[in-house]
Formats: C-alpha cells, structure tokens, sequence
C-alpha cells in the first residue's frame, strides 16, 4: 500500500506530495531522503506539487501489479 505525504519547502513556500510505502515513511518512491514531517507553510502561499519522480515509480509499480494480475501470476 502506498500513501502520500507533504514536504514544505522553506525557501519557496511549496508543498511537494511525495509517495511512500506505508509503513516507511522516511523512504519516498522517488528515493530521496526527505523530511516528510515538516510544517506546511501559510495557507495562502503554499503551492502544492507533486514529486514527479514519485509519481513515475508509483505508476510503474502499479503497471506492474497491473501486469501480474492479468497473467495470474
């Protein structure tokens, strides 16, 4: 299982959404290490993103579960 978590960037005032294996929260798909407990910003400045390099592992993953199934494997 997979959920996602915000990191805030101090300096930009973004959330970024990374992708985690539940249970690992300090490991990203993306596989950098990240401080993914960190305070939002102000409401009214944040802009929100996602990881894009998480979001390619997440969709890999998925295919291939996806693909696994399909053969019944």
């Amino acid at each position: 299982m997979y959920e996602m978590r915000a990191e805030a960037t101090a300096d930009r005032g973004e959330l970024i959404w990374h992708v985690i294996t539940k249970g690992t929260p300090a490991s990203p798909l993306c596989g950098v290490r990240r401080d993914l407990h960190a305070v939002a910003p102000e409401l009214e400045a944040a802009v929100e993103r996602y990881c894009a390099s998480c979001m390619t592992a997440f969709s890999t993953a998925l295919q291939a579960t996806t693909l696994k199934g399909s053969t019944g494997a």
